[in-house]
C-alpha cells in the first residue's frame, strides 16, 4: 500500500553492559514470538554471518524481553530508538552482523480534509523530533 514515508528506523543490537557471551558458545537471543519481523531481521542476519545461536527469551510481552535483556540474561535487536533504558549498543563488542534499516510509513484510510490536515501535523511533528 501506498503511504508517508515518515523517516528511517535503524536497528542495534542491545544487551546489559555486562552481559556476557563467551566465544564459541551460541549468542543468547530474547524476541516477542516466532513471528517477530524484528526477530527474522536478527536471525537472518546471525545466519549469514554463521554466528550460532539460540533463543532463551520468546514470547511474552516487550516488558518481558527488555527485562530479560536489562538483567543480563540475553541480548535483542531494537530500534534504536526503543531499547531499554541503560543497555548498550554490542555489534562491535561482539563481532555482530550490521542491521538493514526499515522505513517508517503512515499509512491510512481517512480523506476528509480535517482528518488528512490532522495526519499531516503528527508527520510533520514526527519528522522534526526525531533525534
Amino acid at each position: 500500500r501506498d503511504g508517508e514515508v515518515l523517516g528511517p528506523e535503524n536497528f542495534g543490537w542491545f544487551a546489559a553492559p555486562q552481559f556476557e557471551h563467551r566465544n564459541g558458545e551460541p549468542l543468547r537471543l530474547a524476541a516477542l514470538s516466532a513471528a517477530c519481523g524484528v526477530r527474522d531481521l536478527a536471525t537472518r542476519a546471525l545466519d549469514t554471518a554463521g554466528i550460532p545461536w539460540t533463543e532463551v527469551f520468546l514470547g511474552g510481552s516487550s516488558s518481558v524481553v527488555d527485562a530479560a535483556v536489562s538483567a543480563g540474561l540475553a541480548t535483542s535487536v531494537f530500534s534504536c530508538r526503543l531499547a531499554p533504558p541503560g543497555t548498550v549498543e554490542v555489534s562491535s563488542r561482539f563481532g555482530l552482523p550490521p542491521l538493514p534499516s526499515t522505513e517508517i510509513v503512515l499509512h491510512s484510510t481517512l480523506s476528509d480534509a480535517k482528518s488528512r490536515e490532522a495526519l499531516r501535523t503528527l508527520a510533520c511533528a514526527f519528522r522534526e523530533h526525531r533525534p
